[in-house]
């Protein structure tokens, strides 16, 4: 019965989002993909701006559309994020093992292309659809056991968002050392072809998304100096923050690793949050590579079934905006403020669930020994 609900709205709202992204046929920060595509294919006829600073697995990737037309180039950048959008909601299900005629195969696909961070890909022309594409195809892969080909995504992940290389760290918890060298490898390799063609760095960016100067920073340095928070507290907390980041993957590997998938989901979203908060630029459509971390509440033992941290995932998922003619600066700061905060939310909620979680282990155990 309430899968005869959410289809229709499901399928609707991902038209209208589609149909929403059509208003501008050439949005600025697809032009700015645009043109470091077109500098690659021509690097001595083409000069780089700031604005146009892109990953080499972006600028790799995208260098194809650059034979078109920006209009034409935009209509298959657009057709494909909605195509590689709808694979990664089908491997998301495969991954957590929802059949598509569950009721959360329609919930999932409402979800994400309502959500802020989706329709920010669809309305400005990033990349984002093809990074969680990555990261959900390697996850999907390790857990299959496809050394090989998850090292080969995880290295399209790494190439596309370079500020994303903490993920490395993931399989060789696993001792699955041979993925995290090939990641690398490919990493590396996309860097060396892309510079080799370039002539120098010029141009080279950390991230597959963002790209325009214009794009508000998120990071936690921007929000520090935002509060004016002295260079040595600044830093000071940047320490706790990896510092959380580091624990909340040791208690993940502590508590989960039983199960792979909720084990790699944590770990990885711990480690995604915690690159987006210290990168030196961070952008609030980094948020779409945490999809897959607020798909897990349907995993037991997830370290999303709790109130803080759907309160964190509101906060920089939301496409709502919180300016108001009536409390201007109020809703400024709640509006600048929203997205980093949500991911320090989240990022601190992780780690106290699952450092929750281990008397209650301990305690399982012990009683379990003496029912013995």
């Amino acid at each position: 019965m309430v899968a005869y609900i959410v289809w229709p709205l499901a399928v609707m709202v991902a038209v209208q989002r589609v149909w929403w992204s059509l208003a501008d046929p050439t949005p600025g920060r697809f032009l700015a993909l645009y043109d470091a595509s077109f500098r690659f294919l021509n690097p001595h006829t083409a000069f780089a701006s700031g604005e146009s600073a892109l990953s080499p697995g972006a600028i790799i990737l995208t260098a194809p559309w650059a034979v078109l037309d920006p209009d034409q180039a935009r209509w298959v950048q657009l057709s494909l994020s909605v195509l590689t959008l709808l694979g990664a909601w089908v491997l998301l299900l495969r991954l957590l093992q929802i059949p598509m005629w569950s009721v959360l195969a329609p919930v999932f696909l409402l979800v994400g292309f309502h959500c802020g961070p989706v329709t920010d890909t669809l309305l400005t022309g990033d990349l984002g659809a093809f990074v969680v594409l990555a990261l959900v195809t390697w996850l999907y892969l390790t857990v299959k056991g496809h050394q090989v080909a998850a090292g080969v995504a995880l290295g399209a992940v790494v190439a596309l968002m370079p500020i994303f290389a903490a993920l490395l760290v993931v399989p060789l918890l696993q001792r699955r050392w041979r993925e995290s060298v090939l990641a690398a490898v490919i990493a590396c390799a996309a860097t060396a072809l892309v510079w080799a063609r370039l002539g120098g760095g010029d141009g080279l960016g950390i991230s597959a998304l963002g790209g325009t100067a214009a794009a508000a920073d998120r990071s936690f340095f921007a929000l520090a100096e935002y509060l004016h928070i002295p260079t040595v507290g600044t830093v000071a907390i940047a320490v706790v923050i990896a510092v959380v980041a580091i624990a909340a993957v040791a208690l993940a590997y502590s508590r989960q690793r039983g199960n792979e998938v909720l084990f790699l989901i944590t770990a990885g979203g711990a480690l995604v949050l915690a690159c987006c908060l210290l990168a030196p630029v961070g952008h609030g459509n980094y948020s779409i590579a945490l999809l897959p971390l607020v798909g897990s509440v349907v995993l037991a033992g997830s370290a999303v079934r709790v109130w803080p941290a759907w309160l964190a995932i509101y906060a920089f998922g939301s496409e709502q905006n919180w300016y108001s003619t009536h409390f201007g600066g109020f809703g400024e700061h709640i509006e600048v403020l929203r997205v980093p905060a949500g991911w320090l939310l989240l990022l601190a909620t992780i780690c106290a669930v699952l450092t929750a979680a281990a008397p209650r282990t301990r305690a399982g155990a012990a009683e379990g020994a003496d029912s013995k």
